[in-house]
């Protein structure tokens, strides 16, 4: 057989799957998406299913994009909102801000999840076929074949797909005239399908028939609505609050966020128990608990406006997946929310995915994984292989100590950031963050993922985590447990209470004054 390209059949056109689509095709590869939504190219990006939490696309994201092309990462920086920091809002309407990153003034971004998938499929040169309105139907891994449904497939009788995950039957219309699903009537095949179908991958179910693969969910007791805060047209941009922040209206249990968008509103969001949602069942009742709770908000939205989006937008659900390993031989790979959906109180779920990417690009530099292949389709590629496995297995410990972080940060968010104790490690993070800095890079490699193996200096959990991309999720995570260790050891030194307060006190102006002496 003679030398061909190889094909990637990518599963999913979100963020994710059309970065990795451009990626591969920048490779050499040939790429081909299949989406099971419309085609969201040059339409109103306002229309939104209220299940999409605004996005945060920080370092780790946009280094991604600019290793797949750095004009992405500008084009959708002019997109978005810059961040500097939380916006606190307490119950009796005084605001607090904590910045981010007071040292290097770095920020995250706001920006809509519609127009980030928009930009990127509009980014996608004409070689990349994409096949919208199209969902995976079933693989045969024997032949690396796809079969999907869509608008141009044959019609199927229902309860005619077997245990064996075929489809037969001439299709028509059931017992009350409804249309049925469609399949392709020829599969398409491929050499490697990756799925970035999200959390409930039909990819990796069909990878589960085929390989063991631990896999695990476990859903947090919160719900998440959709609310929104219209522009002011009386302000100056339309912004009824501070656009460069992210806000945040803790209450312990639960929580109240917002992020801006650039009409000048901003995308609410509330994280309440659904112990606690069930009990609000009446009109009344919510207008009590979003005034009680929430008043600030409520006087720039309006109890109406609220009450009528609270009523009728959607309850969300919100999960922590968890799978290994993520690829199969050299024909299946899972990227994105496939294979770590996480809760997004870390911001992360978007940054990670993209990062996934970038990751498995430098896997394949560094595994020296030539574009074409002589190989016919269905047949394993050893070295591929062991570059796919190579990924699932050294991603695995960032992938789960991102999702543990993320369910940290919940607590952190509606809960912590009230506490002086949060305070006072903000002021130890940054004075020793000052004394102590963590050296950085100057580029990331494109053959080492994270060329920072042991993080120096000191430096935050959230610098790390969210500005450090050349760090890795799990040595975050054990930099930060030391950092635990080594306050909580300066704590039992000073003493607690007030006690506490005057020996670190009395621990900064010795060092002053050893400082001028020396």
């Amino acid at each position: 057989m003679g030398e061909r390209p190889r094909k990637v059949l990518v599963a999913g056109g979100g963020p994710v799957g059309a970065l990795t689509a451009l990626s591969l095709h920048r490779r050499g590869w040939e790429a081909e998406i299949w989406e099971s939504r419309e085609d969201p190219r040059g339409k109103d990006t306002r229309i939104t299913n209220l299940r999409s939490i605004n996005l945060a696309i920080s370092s780790r994201g946009l280094e991604a994009l600019r290793s797949v092309d750095p004009s992405l990462a500008e084009e959708f920086l002019g997109d978005a909102i810059p961040m500097k920091g939380r916006m606190i809002h307490h119950v009796d309407g005084k605001q607090e801000s904590q910045i981010y990153d007071p040292i290097h003034s770095q920020c995250i971004n706001s920006i809509s999840r519609p127009i980030l998938n928009q930009r990127l499929l509009e980014a996608l040169p004409d070689e990349i076929k994409i096949r919208f309105n199209t969902k995976l139907s079933r693989i045969d891994f024997r032949s690396n074949t796809a079969w999907g449904i869509g608008p141009d497939a044959k019609e199927v009788l229902p309860g005619q797909e077997h245990d064996d995950g075929k489809i037969g039957g001439q299709g028509g219309t059931d017992s009350k005239g409804k249309s049925k699903m469609k399949e392709d009537s020829e599969g398409t095949g491929f050499d490697l399908i990756i799925g970035c179908d999200g959390s409930w991958s039909k990819v990796r179910t069909e990878m589960m028939r085929v390989e063991r693969v631990d896999f695990s969910q476990s859903f947090i007791p919160h719900a998440y609505i959709e609310l929104h805060m219209p522009a002011d047209k009386a302000k100056a941009g339309g912004y009824a609050i501070d656009k460069n922040h992210l806000h945040i209206w803790p209450r312990h249990s639960f929580m109240l966020i917002g992020l801006p968008n650039k009409d000048g509103s901003f995308t609410l969001t509330l994280f309440l128990p659904f112990s606690s949602l069930d009990s609000i069942d009446t009109r009344d009742k919510a207008r009590t608990f979003f005034v009680e709770n929430f008043p600030t908000a409520v006087a720039i939205v309006g109890e109406d406006l609220l009450l009528d989006d609270f009523e009728k937008n959607p309850r969300g659900n919100l999960v922590t997946i968890n799978v290994s390993p993520i690829s199969w031989s050299s024909h299946a790979l899972l990227l994105g929310d496939a294979s770590h959906s996480m809760v997004p109180f870390y911001g992360q779920g978007l940054n990670c995915g993209l990062e996934d990417v970038r990751v498995l690009n430098s896997y394949l530099t560094s595994h020296d994984i030539s574009p074409t292949t002589t190989l016919p389709l269905g047949q394993t590629d050893p070295i591929l292989s062991v570059a796919l496995a190579a990924y699932s297995r050294d991603r695995e410990a960032d992938l789960r100590a991102i999702c543990e972080l993320a369910l940290q940060n919940y607590t952190e968010m509606r809960s912590h950031v009230l506490s002086p104790w949060h305070h006072l490690r903000r002021v130890l993070d940054a004075a020793l963050s000052f004394v102590l800095p963590s050296p950085k890079p100057a580029n990331l490699s494109l053959t080492e993922a994270f060329p920072t193996k042991r993080v120096k200096g000191w430096t935050s959990l959230y610098e790390m985590v969210t500005f450090r991309p050349d760090v890795g999720y799990a040595e975050a995570l054990r930099r930060e447990n030391w950092q635990k260790e080594v306050v909580g050891i300066m704590a039992t030194i000073s003493g607690v209470g007030v006690a506490g307060g005057v020996g670190l006190g009395t621990f900064l102006l010795a060092r002053r004054f050893l400082s001028k002496r020396l």
